[in-house]
């Protein structure tokens, strides 16, 4: 853990997410091999303390959750908390975050109450 704290404080030191932290990301989550919620936890955090994340971030980031989360077709409470996480990660909802959260409620097999709760309450959120 303290690993990924200093690599979290280099990330953010200008709170900027370049595409060269990106590949940075990459190679670090790709390390040990196995993509998994431990990941996709890390980079909602690198999200939500970010000021601002390039359109690669979002290339690596999204496609790893949506990997993850329907890794077994279900989506749980621990992946619906991960979920708000990133939903409350900025100032609004980004269209890639929409687009996200509309591919896992097509997609997941078995969901909660509170997913199903969750994507009523942002699809009726007004685009900006």
């Amino acid at each position: 853990m303290p690993h990924l704290n200093q690599l979290k404080s280099e990330l953010l030191s200008d709170g900027v997410i370049s595409p060269n932290e990106v590949a940075r990301i990459r190679r670090h989550i790709e390390q040990d091999g196995a993509l998994d919620f431990d990941d996709v936890a890390f980079l909602v955090e690198v999200l939500g303390e970010a000021s601002e994340v390039c359109p690669e971030f979002d290339e690596l980031f999204l496609p790893l959750m949506r990997h993850v989360l329907l890794k077994d077709g279900k989506i749980d409470l621990d992946e619906q908390a991960v979920l708000v996480d990133m939903l409350t990660a900025g100032e609004s909802i980004r269209p890639s975050e929409l687009k996200l959260l509309r591919d896992l409620q097509i997609e997941a097999t078995e969901t909660t109450p509170g997913f199903e709760k969750l994507c009523q309450a942002v699809m009726a959120i007004p685009a900006n």
